[in-house]
């Protein structure tokens, strides 16, 4: 809890329970968590937080880049994670809406190769795969 406590600090937000529980949640989960997960967790441990305030903590966090928030394009969720420290991109199922992380990015040649050919600085981009894992793609 202490590593929150001095995350929340240095991005100069008050460190307060919703925050911690919410930052907690993220990092016990094994995946990707909405804001309803986040929220019945809360119900489940008898955490006192509203489901409004789950959805400004995660706003929040968002804004200081310590949540890294994405939106499934066959569904109408946003789920959220821990931010992470690298750069990564995914591949969601379109059956289960499961989310693998890639580890690597498969473009980072080509992202160079734009800034170059085009004088322009990326910082940041997007690349996610949807298709189907191997547990759906089974028979």
């Amino acid at each position: 809890m202490k590593k929150y406590e001095t995350w929340l600090k240095n991005s100069e937000l008050k460190v307060t329970k919703p925050r911690l529980f919410v930052l907690e949640a993220l990092e016990q989960a094994e995946g990707f968590l909405t804001a309803d997960d986040i929220y019945t967790s809360a119900i489940e441990q008898s955490v006192d937080l509203s489901l409004s305030t789950v959805y400004r903590v995660l706003e929040q966090l968002t804004h200081k880049h310590m949540v890294s928030p994405l939106t499934l394009e066959n569904q109408v969720r946003t789920v959220y994670e821990l931010a992470h420290d690298k750069h990564a991109h995914h591949l969601i199922c379109l059956s289960c809406g499961k989310v693998i992380h890639m580890q690597h990015c498969p473009v980072r040649a080509y992202k160079d190769k734009v800034e170059t050919d085009h004088g322009f600085k990326i910082e940041k981009h997007t690349l996610d795969f949807y298709g189907y894992c191997a547990d759906c793609s089974e028979g």
